[in-house]
């Protein structure tokens, strides 16, 4: 559980033959991370076409040289998979990822912090673009509500999580205790709240309004975000 699958040694045309591979020997639950040296996205393309349902695909890393990706066998096939599951599951994901982060700065481990936080980072402006390009606007011509409707305070309040994110990586790649905890707490503060309101309204009046095959496609067009 949790290996590494290093593919850039692999002949490009026998890549994804050692990948499905090694997807197909997972137990459920299990994942490994993936590390190629371009953009997957036809890998997961193949996944979605072939195992719809069945992984999941989280992004680690995107470089101009490496790329990292968890790629995880679900516990079970879910032909109705709803949105709040799949956003939930990243939460969860996330906060795992801030946790590891945490305990490396109280440790001083500077550079595990930095690359854990560089994790979460990435994981969760994506997920803000996820939202915010994909969720929202599909609840907004759902509903008609734009300008004043939670969407609406949703992204306001991205805005600030972006901004604590940014601080925070500066003050870990200076090795800066005092400022990390301060942009912590504000964070923490900040996404408690911002997270709930997510996960116990606009989530499941998405899924609400979305037919199984709405909610298929705004999924699958989050895995490739």
């Amino acid at each position: 559980m949790g290996g590494i699958l290093d593919v850039r040694a692999l002949a490009p045309k026998d890549r994804h033959a050692g990948i499905f591979g090694a997807f197909k020997d997972l137990a459920p639950g299990d994942y490994f991370v993936l590390v190629n040296d371009h953009d997957p996205k036809p890998l997961l393309y193949q996944f979605q076409a072939e195992h719809d349902n069945e992984f999941e695909w989280w992004p680690l890393e995107r470089g101009t040289e490496v790329w990292r990706v968890i790629i995880a066998k679900r516990e079970a096939k879910d032909t109705h998979r709803t949105v709040t599951d799949y956003l939930q599951t990243d939460h969860r994901r996330l906060d795992a990822i801030f946790e590891r982060f945490s305990r490396a700065v109280k440790d001083g481990r500077w550079e595990e912090a930095s690359k854990d936080f560089r994790e979460f980072s990435l994981g969760l402006k994506r997920h803000i673009g996820v939202e915010e390009e994909i969720l929202f606007p599909v609840f907004e011509e759902k509903t008609g509500m734009k300008d004043s409707g939670p969407t609406f305070v949703m992204r306001e309040e991205h805005k600030d999580i972006k901004a604590l994110l940014d601080s925070i990586l500066s003050g870990t790649d200076a090795k800066n205790p005092a400022a990390v905890a301060k942009g912590m707490s504000a964070l923490t503060n900040t996404l408690g709240d911002h997270n709930m309101k997510e996960e116990q309204i606009l989530y499941p009046e998405s899924d609400h309004f979305l037919s199984d095959a709405e909610r298929s496609d705004v999924i699958k067009r989050a895995q490739a975000a």
